[in-house]
């Protein structure tokens, strides 16, 4: 269950003390204070696209490089990742006996994700030196497999999915929202201010602006993200918040939206899932989607959801982080629709 629902009664009650810390405007998407697409350098196909969409709309992006998948600080994570299951003793370990290892969130999170200090630093934000092993000297370990719940680590097996797979791919996308998310959560300015981090292979509604600016007044006083798109989830699950005028907005609290090809962040926001992701038996464990599925279902995030989507992966051309075992290279088998879409298919 997700943050808001276990939280909305308290919400309500403090309502009036959180609306003296933080200032809810009415925003539309392109007046968020920073909005940054993570793009690789080597897609030129993408960032031409990216440029059509941006001059159709009118808005105003900067783009932040991604790390690809054969980055030479990619084998160093891994290193890190299979040093971290050892210690905890969990790359042998049966699934069944890990689901009883300790494992503890820290407890100065939310103290930390409410301060204005800078954060420093930390956990996993060093697991970025490159790779000294030899790769003709690896120690023989199972392929890894993604993380489940907190540190729940399944066996691996031949037949195990795609999905459950950690590879390169996800562990560079990792990274590289992270190092987006660092940059949000240590920016100048007030915790309540908005940032938006979009990725490159998308398509938005022409109205999106008008959409984003009439749903707004209905979000609460504290919320750490708002999926403008997902994927792989039944987002309408829980009824929608309501406008001022008690009519039903397309904000729901979120269930456990996957995709991560669009979504705002406040800098509270940023600096709580900062907190979480960087966390080392939490780090890279996982596809990053998965992890923000379940940081929200554990009711870590108090996170919101558009639907139906207003940004939608437009699955043109190979992806960079998916490809499955049945040759699906262009992205998941999900797909969506909008209503007006600014580029279509093609």
């Amino acid at each position: 269950m997700s943050a808001y629902l276990k939280g909305n009664l308290a919400y309500s009650v403090r309502r009036g003390d959180w609306q003296q810390k933080w200032t809810n405007p009415e925003r539309s998407f392109a007046s968020a204070t920073h909005v940054y697409v993570v793009s690789l350098l080597r897609r030129i196909d993408r960032r031409r696209d990216m440029e059509r969409l941006r001059s159709t709309l009118g808005l105003h992006w900067s783009y932040l490089e991604a790390k690809d998948a054969d980055d030479a600080i990619i084998p160093g994570i891994f290193e890190r990742i299979k040093l971290e299951r050892s210690n905890n003793g969990n790359l042998s370990y049966t699934s069944e006996r890990i689901k009883t290892a300790n494992f503890l969130w820290p407890t100065d999170i939310s103290s930390l994700a409410l301060s204005t200090d800078p954060l420093i630093n930390a956990g996993a934000d060093d697991w970025v030196s490159v790779s000294t092993v030899d790769p003709g000297h690896q120690p023989s370990v199972p392929p890894l497999t993604c993380a489940i719940q907190d540190n729940v680590i399944p066996e691996y097996n031949s037949s195990i999915p795609a999905y459950m797979m950690l590879t390169p791919a996800k562990v560079a996308c990792w990274h590289s929202h992270v190092s987006v998310i660092r940059k949000i959560a240590n920016a100048p300015g007030p915790l309540d201010q908005v940032s938006v981090i979009l990725e490159d292979d998308i398509d938005m509604e022409y109205d999106i602006k008008e959409r984003l600016s009439s749903m707004w007044p209905a979000l609460p006083a504290q919320w750490d993200m708002i999926f403008l798109g997902h994927c792989w989830s039944n987002e309408s699950m829980y009824p929608p918040l309501l406008l001022p005028s008690s009519t039903p907005s397309p904000l729901h609290p979120s269930n456990a939206p996957k995709c991560t090809h669009a979504y705002a962040l406040t800098k509270a926001g940023a600096r709580r899932l900062l907190l979480h992701l960087r966390y080392p038996p939490f780090a890279y464990s996982r596809a990053l989607d998965q992890a923000y599925a379940w940081l929200i279902q554990s009711g870590r995030l108090t996170a919101f959801s558009v639907v139906p989507s207003v940004v939608i992966q437009r699955k043109v051309g190979e992806s960079d982080v998916w490809n499955d075992k049945v040759g699906y290279s262009n992205g998941s088998r999900w797909r969506d629709e909008l209503v007006h879409g600014v580029l279509g298919a093609g």
